[in-house]
């Protein structure tokens, strides 16, 4: 189920009222209804962006998650191939700030739904 955005959310409840309002409205005998179709039009479009908001978000958290666990992976290469000493320190300090990334990035993957 999408996220919606507080004006979306908003929006929606007010257009449901509007519906409920008029289908209160509406005479159950005749055939027509006096349920206006741009209210239902309109929040089938809210919809439709909503879940195109999150198929993007759950994108972008799936291609950082990747990337951050390619990072990692150069950083602990790295670190097992450096030398004693200062470039030994450098790498593990890369490779702890590529970690700390990568976890950044599974939450965030994990708030997207992957």
């Amino acid at each position: 189920m999408p996220r919606y955005t507080a004006s979306q959310a908003a929006r929606l409840a007010w257009l449901t009222g509007r519906i409920a309002k008029q289908a209160a409205a509406d005479d159950e005998l005749s055939e027509q209804t006096c349920v206006d179709p741009k209210f239902q039009r309109e929040i089938d479009r809210i919809k439709a962006r909503a879940h195109e908001e999150e198929s993007y978000q759950t994108y972008a958290a799936r291609r950082q998650l990747d990337e951050a666990l390619r990072a990692a992976a150069r950083a602990k290469t790295r670190l097992d191939a450096a030398a004693p000493g200062r470039d030994k320190a450098q790498a593990r300090r890369a490779r702890n700030d590529a970690e700390a990334a990568l976890k950044r990035a599974q939450r965030a993957a994990r708030r997207a739904g992957i």
